[in-house]
């Protein structure tokens, strides 16, 4: 079973872990999810969740990516992760608004298996329409 990395444990992140687990999708040790202050994220590591704040040990316990922090977040979080990212077994998934794929794929510097990920909140009760696109 694929393993997932949610790098930023904010709203849109939140409803997404909360999503995977309710629905049935995932188990609650096949999802990593981070924050700079993971104790924000107690409720979650008590459903079995694993929290913390360290982006790059996500990446490298997951198979898929999924990037939920704000845009201006972005450039620090990806020169964290990316000596982690491994292109050949990673998908990485953004919801960051303001960046494309080309620049998202230009902040790590070499191609990584993308998806855009449009979500809302409503994820998290599985009730979501969330469109995804990618470059072919």
């Amino acid at each position: 079973m694929n393993k997932i990395a949610i790098l930023g444990g904010g709203n849109i992140g939140r409803a997404i872990a909360l999503a995977l687990l309710n629905i049935g999708e995932k188990n609650p040790e096949d999802i990593y999810i981070t924050r700079r202050n993971p104790e924000i994220l107690d409720d979650l590591k008590d459903k079995g969740i694993l929290t913390g704040s360290d982006n790059a040990e996500a990446v490298k316990k997951s198979d898929i990516i999924i990037l939920t922090v704000r845009p201006k977040q972005l450039p620090d979080l990806v020169s964290e992760i990316k000596e982690s990212v491994i292109p050949e077994k990673h998908i990485v998934g953004s919801v960051i608004t303001a960046f494309s794929i080309s620049e998202i794929e230009e902040e790590f510097g070499f191609p990584v298996k993308l998806v855009r990920i449009m979500p809302n909140t409503a994820i998290a009760i599985g009730e979501s329409m969330t469109c995804l696109a990618a470059k072919t």
